[in-house]
């Protein structure tokens, strides 16, 4: 077995306690796409459940609105009631499984070692040029050819995408999928350590909420 087809069984092995997937609806016009999911995200089933989704919450809905998004957007669905305001909001992730150990059980992180290590690597590198080592080259490619076909699958759907943060960002433009019906919105900070709410990011910011105004009505 050669490293890729390693790599799949791994992820395949995870996926069934750790995957989070997207959560898009027909009604869906403006999708974040984040990095991957951590512990709150795996405990609710749901992305942006933590601190980052409650960031969200706030800037989009107001300071009253201290629950994570995510867990809003879950709420909102289980109800299936009509609410405009989080009718037109999507969740998508470059990778459905954590990149990070921390989610995971010292069983798990033992038996998926190899590929673990590699996500983590992938994770925190800041290099621009791609990678070298042969498992980390298998991984990356395993990491984006999921993450192509979940965007392969918009291409018809006229939305607003935003890739939040750098990594969201890298891997949105190496997976170099595109369609005539997507406006992107490329400068976009994660919204961890509350970036959302810092000066230098207003003008991006704003930019979304003049979107999410523009499709709640």
């Amino acid at each position: 077995m050669d490293t890729a087809e390693k790599f799949e069984q791994q992820y395949q092995a995870l996926s069934d306690d750790y995957e989070v997937p997207e959560m898009i609806s027909p009604k869906t016009k403006l999708i974040f796409i984040l990095e991957s999911p951590h512990v709150a995200e795996v405990q609710n089933g749901v992305l942006v459940a933590g601190a980052s989704g409650a960031t969200m919450s706030k800037k989009l809905f107001g300071p009253d609105y201290a629950k994570p998004l995510g867990l809003l957007l879950k709420k909102h669905q289980q109800e299936e009631m009509e609410r405009p305001s989080l009718d037109v909001i999507g969740l998508l992730n470059v990778c459905n499984i954590p990149m990070q150990e921390r989610p995971y059980s010292a069983k798990d992180l033992e038996s998926n070692r190899e590929l673990l290590d590699c996500l983590g690597t992938i994770r925190t590198s800041a290099k621009k040029t791609p990678f070298k080592e042969e498992s980390l080259v298998a991984a990356e490619e395993l990491l984006l050819t999921k993450f192509k076909n979940r965007l392969k699958k918009l291409r018809d759907r006229e939305v607003t995408l935003v890739p939040c943060g750098r990594f969201a960002q890298k891997y949105f433009q190496l997976a170099n999928v595109s369609s005539d019906k997507w406006t992107v919105l490329m400068d976009v900070p994660h919204p961890s350590y509350n970036s959302w709410s810092r000066d230098r990011y207003q003008q991006s910011i704003n930019k979304v909420i003049e979107v999410f105004n523009r499709h709640k009505i």
